[in-house]
């Protein structure tokens, strides 16, 4: 398959939905355990801050790579699974168009 004609993750209206929310609960989790673990640790609150800020961009990173990745995967199977259905059922309909035909 050529690169113009690969489909982007970006351009599929369940994924994109899909990243987006990986995307920010990578973020929200990554902020509040750093925050959570960096005031238990008893380090003052500004430095648990920047902690937190760092480690949730960290996360955001890591989610919204490892959701592209999936998606990466799953939109050629669904391509193919429709193609699939399509000459199924194109297979099926011509049975049924010869014997009304012979009729």
């Amino acid at each position: 398959m050529s690169e113009e004609s690969k489909p982007k993750v970006a351009e599929h209206p369940v994924a994109a939905r899909q990243i987006a929310r990986a995307r920010a609960w990578g973020a929200l989790i990554g902020f509040v355990v750093a925050y959570w673990l960096s005031r238990r640790a008893g380090l003052p609150f500004p430095e648990s801050g920047g902690r937190a800020r760092g480690a949730g961009l960290a996360c955001r990173l890591l989610a919204w790579a490892a959701v592209v990745t999936v998606w990466r995967q799953l939109i050629p199977a669904q391509i193919a699974a429709a193609q699939h259905r399509a000459l199924a059922a194109s297979q099926q309909a011509a049975p049924r168009r010869g014997s009304q035909g012979a009729s």
